[in-house]
């Protein structure tokens, strides 16, 4: 009964916590440019991105390569032109529990792609993704804090399409120690009562 009650009360104050979140980064990519740069250097990105171990290439809505974000404004081809799909990192997020939001699309051009999303101890792996699959999802987590990253597998130059991304800060429910505090001592008068 107890451990019934404790999960029910994490789940009420995560609910609490989640619809308290604050935004606290935001990207849809319109402010990098109006052209598509291949290969993308990190100082495109102002400081809100970077790459390593490989490429991502920022594809501009309104050039020759703009239909690969599919009617989505500016996007991010995860796997460069270097034959190498580079780590495409956000800036760094403390411990604490976030929500975040994706957009993913498939490649649109008749692949398969598989994407490993992560943020310090938490990472969820999304695919395969099919050439025109919306694959954007949402998910609730603790971690120990860093970079929000994203890693498509493979190397041929055609990766996963990132369209946009949100994080929100979910705040720990005022509450919640007084409650957990609570339930403990039960616990124990429970155990106590049991032992007599």
């Amino acid at each position: 009964m107890l451990k019934k009650a404790l999960a029910v009360a994490a789940l009420v104050a995560l609910q609490a916590g989640a619809s308290n979140a604050s935004v606290v980064f935001q990207d849809d990519f319109s402010s990098y440019g109006t052209s598509t740069v291949l290969n993308a250097p990190d100082s495109l990105f102002g400081g809100n991105w970077s790459t390593g171990g490989g490429t991502i290439d920022y594809l501009a809505a309104g050039d020759s390569f703009g239909g690969l974000c599919q009617g989505n404004g500016n996007c991010i081809d995860l796997d460069g032109s270097s034959g190498t799909a580079g780590l495409f990192s956000s800036v760094v997020f403390g411990a604490g529990t976030y929500k975040v939001d994706v957009g993913l699309l498939g490649s649109g051009r008749n692949t398969s792609e598989t994407v490993t999303i992560s943020l310090g101890s938490w990472s969820v792996v999304i695919g395969p993704i099919g050439s025109g699959a919306d694959a954007s999802s949402s998910w609730t987590f603790s971690t120990n804090g860093g970079s929000l990253s994203f890693q498509n597998a493979g190397g041929d130059n055609i990766g996963a399409i990132l369209t946009d991304v949100t994080v929100s800060a979910i705040p720990l429910p005022a509450g919640l120690p007084l409650l957990v505090a609570g339930l403990g001592a039960l616990g124990f008068m429970s155990r106590r009562r049991k032992a007599s």
